[in-house]
């Protein structure tokens, strides 16, 4: 009985170790350290300003308006009820990379990163904090929509710039 009590807590340990990580590794939280990871850096433009190696960038210019002259993000507030959405970005599934956290309080408008801004194809996969909220956005090119998503835990799409839906006017 206590071999077999010491195996299940040795067992508990071992998936605490791994699950653990696996949990907070996404969880961000508000901080008054402006040096703390997540925190909004004033003093650094968006230009020079960049997150560590596989991290999303959270910083995004209050005052900033998309350019809307490649592909960009449309958030609809009115629809949307996450505190949050994390974005990825690239070619391909295969070829993708952490881009940023949208935040509620940010800009409903903005434009991909410069290097995807004229891609002939996205991809663009959008997860939701907490999960069971609401996402719903429109993933842009110039003047028109080309693909409408509405999640509440985690969506992804790769469409070209000549895709149109016309749930995104």
């Amino acid at each position: 009985m206590k071999k077999r009590m010491a195996l299940n807590l040795l067992l508990v340990f071992a998936v605490s170790v791994f699950l653990f990580p696996a949990c907070s590794r996404n969880t961000r939280t508000a901080s008054t350290d402006p040096n703390a990871p997540g925190a909004a850096n004033t003093a650094s433009s968006p230009s020079t300003a960049s997150p560590a190696p596989n991290q999303p960038s959270s910083q995004t210019p209050a005052s900033s308006q998309a350019a809307k002259s490649g592909w960009w993000v449309r958030i609809n507030p009115g629809a949307t009820t996450a505190q949050m959405i994390t974005f990825q970005i690239g070619t391909s599934k295969l070829q993708r990379e952490e881009w940023r956290i949208w935040n509620a309080s940010e800009p409903a408008e903005f434009d991909v990163p410069e290097k995807y801004s004229q891609a002939p194809r996205l991809y663009l996969r959008g997860n939701v904090t907490p999960i069971g909220k609401l996402a719903t956005l429109c993933l842009m090119y110039k003047d028109r929509g080309v693909e409408h998503m509405s999640f509440d835990d985690d969506d992804s799409e790769t469409k070209s710039q000549t895709e149109i839906d016309i749930k995104c006017r």
